[in-house]
């Protein structure tokens, strides 16, 4: 890329001008942040650095890496969504200068930056410079369906899920993507967000424009309340299914299924999968940048407006899709509110699963 050397020498000069307060505070941040002790695996508490270093490289490098069972199913039984043809229409339309500058444009400046090490202020001070070259790499990509794999390597900063922090369980793995890469993913977020909502059912509400985690919140208050109010003989249950490390453990030979049950054409399943499958990752721990590793399943988590969770709660589409074909086999009793209400089958939440059933006799002709 000509453009990082041309533009480095004016970058620093602008960035030693105006970034000095966030340099900063990054690093009165990281001092609060810093690791200083934690228990191992084996259940021994360390406070020395080297350890808790290499134990967190071989700890996420396994979670990252480890094998896989191969997922055949794909749930494809009873009535499927598609893609339709207008869907299809505008993933496959031509990529745009203006289209690309104004994702550019709706992008925080001073968000931490990927390995490249340049924030997007930069590029939008300089997009008469290196606007040209930024075009033609997503445009190439959008068109091929890949891009050169160096631009989805990444950074990962761990964020405590919890204080005080014990163990390497209770931190959230975020990334930090170069901006080149970020432009491509949300050019392809804002080209599928219009079809999510008509292939997506109505027991998903989270990460969809128009919806909300409160509505199922909502629902499943009214469905307690009657469970607890109901007079009727036949019982009904209610489970909650934790989904741990739901991102994390994300199979994207599974993926790779679903994008093309669901409709979606060759370049665009293409392209996502190579924005998901391309990476390498590199673990941050006390601001020391560790030996980067291949991931071998998984998905990103960062801005919650990126890829990661539009293909999550698509794949989790697949378990409605399951589920309401035993519904429709009679294998599967759900609940109503009211005599003419919806039949209430489950609701999802971002990593829970709620699943509604009448009793039913144990039957030797039902197997599932």
């Amino acid at each position: 890329m000509h453009w990082y050397q041309k533009s480095r020498e004016q970058w620093v000069k602008f960035g030693d001008r105006n970034t000095a307060f966030f340099h900063t505070q990054t690093i009165i941040r990281r001092k609060r942040n810093r690791i200083h002790h934690l228990q191992l695996p084996n259940g021994i508490w360390s406070d020395d650095s080297s350890i808790l270093q290499n134990e967190a490289q071989h700890y996420f490098q396994n979670l990252f890496c480890s094998n896989q069972h191969d997922h055949n199913h794909t749930f494809s039984e009873g009535p499927h969504p598609i893609v339709d043809d207008i869907g299809k229409l505008l993933q496959n339309c031509p990529i745009t200068k203006a289209e690309v500058l104004a994702v550019l444009n709706t992008m925080k400046p001073y968000k931490a930056p990927g390995p490249y090490d340049f924030q997007c202020i930069f590029f939008k001070q300089y997009w008469h410079i290196v606007g040209e070259d930024i075009f033609q790499m997503v445009k190439s990509a959008f068109t091929t369906g890949s891009f050169d794999p160096a631009l989805s390597d990444t950074l990962v900063p761990l964020i405590p899920k919890v204080e005080p922090l014990t163990t390497y369980k209770e931190f959230r793995p975020i990334s930090l993507c170069n901006i080149i890469y970020k432009i491509i993913i949300k050019v392809l977020v804002l080209r599928l967000r219009p079809i999510l909502n008509t292939i997506i059912g109505p027991y998903q509400n989270s990460f969809l424009p128009g919806r909300g985690t409160t509505d199922n919140a909502i629902v499943l208050q009214e469905i307690i309340h009657y469970m607890r109010r109901s007079k009727k003989k036949k019982g009904m249950v209610a489970f909650k299914l934790n989904l741990e490390k739901a991102f994390d453990n994300f199979n994207w030979n599974f993926l790779k299924s679903c994008l093309y049950d669901f409709g979606f054409p060759y370049i665009t399943t293409k392209l996502i999968m190579h924005c998901v499958t391309s990476s390498t990752l590199s673990i941050l721990w006390n601001g020391n940048k560790m030996p980067s590793f291949k991931p071998s399943h998984g998905l990103r988590q960062g801005d919650p407006l990126s890829l990661s969770p539009y293909l999550f709660i698509l794949c989790m589409e697949k378990l409605y899709i399951a589920i309401n074909n035993v519904v429709h086999q009679d294998n599967w009793d759900p609940i109503r509110l009211s005599h003419n209400g919806p039949q209430l089958s489950h609701l999802l939440f971002t990593y829970d699963v709620l699943l509604f059933t009448k009793e039913k006799k144990l039957s030797t002709s039902v197997h599932h």
